[in-house]
């Protein structure tokens, strides 16, 4: 079985408490992961990067116990989190407020991505949402007057500002923990593969959140002014440069998922070395964001393949495994071979990607 949550959309109209909800969490998490880096030890970042995905192990247990409460209150509890963030130094609280955010934010984001995806228009409504408010995120990390108290009660008081308007927000189906699987995805061996293609894409979502600081840290000493930017070039170049992409891929018809894993290998032979593009500097750092934000427009076809094949719940979960592994390799292995072991993982892990999807004939074409 694969757990899913199958919230239905009966026509194919915009929620806008629903869009409002997700631009105003995606503000949050990205503001709050750009920031991690900085102010937050190793432990509790790597609890915030793996757990804002991984924590979706919750969903069924979630879904189970508060039914249709569910959205308000895991924004309750991201809020809550933040807040913790906000006014505690004690070490344990601190990794318990991060968790806290972290389940909070996954499980309202999938409930809301879940409900979207039901419908062509609903789901292009929700990358716009995530889009826009990585853009919001990237505003507010340019600003120089930000302290860690001010910040964390900022990001909750956005987030509680959710609560009356989920209050009112509608989901269309009772939510329901789980679905029957697909032939294709029903077995264990047809679902490794989007658990390998999980963390190569959250190794790649952590680029520009971890290795891009740790990299400039590295050099400077200190994150410039215009780190922010970054963040802001990065949602930019993928909305301009997604419908290019895909049509550069489709124009090379039955090769085109060798065009797909062709696209990511480079993006990943440009994360293994951001010295050699000298992110430190502002030049050097929008020509590797940019980069790697044109290959990441490939992973659109991961997604698809992974709701064609009833995996998506998997991928997404194991994005997390990718990102808190990247936050911790960049924290513990040293420099330069951190990135370098980050993309040999990523290059590699595609390669299996293909490789276990043609071994088990699952369908890699439409």
């Amino acid at each position: 079985m694969s757990v899913e949550t199958t919230v239905a959309v009966a026509k194919p109209v915009i929620n806008l408490r629903l869009f409002t909800i997700r631009i105003i969490t995606a503000v949050s998490l990205f503001a709050v992961l750009g920031k991690a880096n900085v102010w937050l030890d190793t432990a509790t970042n790597s609890i915030l990067a793996l757990g804002y995905r991984a924590l979706l192990l919750l969903l069924p247990l979630t879904l189970l116990v508060l039914g249709r409460r569910s959205l308000s209150v895991t924004l309750l509890c991201a809020g809550l989190g933040l807040v913790l963030l906000a006014l505690t130094s004690n070490q344990g609280m601190v990794m318990f407020a991060a968790a806290l955010f972290a389940y909070g934010i996954a499980i309202a984001g999938y409930l809301i991505k879940s409900e979207a995806a039901q419908t062509k228009e609903g789901a292009a409504y929700n990358r716009v949402a995530m889009n826009m408010g990585s853009l919001v995120a990237g505003l507010i990390l340019l600003s120089p007057l930000l302290t860690p108290t001010m910040f964390f009660l900022g990001a909750a008081a956005f987030v509680l500002l959710c609560l009356p308007i989920a209050l009112g927000a509608t989901f269309t189906t009772e939510p329901v923990l789980a679905r029957p699987a697909s032939q294709v995805g029903s077995s264990w061996g047809n679902k490794l593969p989007w658990v390998i293609a999980g963390i190569i894409m959250g190794i790649k979502l952590f680029g520009v959140f971890s290795i891009l600081p740790q990299a400039i840290l590295l050099k400077t000493g200190e994150l410039p002014a215009w780190y922010g930017l970054m963040l802001i070039l990065n949602s930019a170049v993928v909305v301009f440069a997604q419908v290019p992409v895909m049509k550069l891929i489709e124009r090379t018809g039955r090769f085109k998922v060798v065009a797909v894993i062709a696209i990511i290998v480079g993006g990943f032979a440009v994360l293994s070395s951001p010295a050699a593009f000298h992110v430190d500097t502002l030049a050097g750092a929008l020509i590797w964001v940019a980069l790697l934000s044109i290959a990441e427009c490939a992973f659109s076809y991961l997604d698809y393949f992974s709701v064609k094949q009833n995996n998506m719940f998997v991928k997404e979960v194991s994005l997390g495994v990718g990102a808190g592994l990247t936050v911790l390799i960049m924290r513990v292995a040293p420099p330069p071979y951190n990135a370098l072991v980050l993309a040999v993982i990523g290059a590699a892990g595609i390669l299996a990607w293909y490789w276990l999807n043609r071994r088990s004939n699952a369908s890699l074409h439409d």
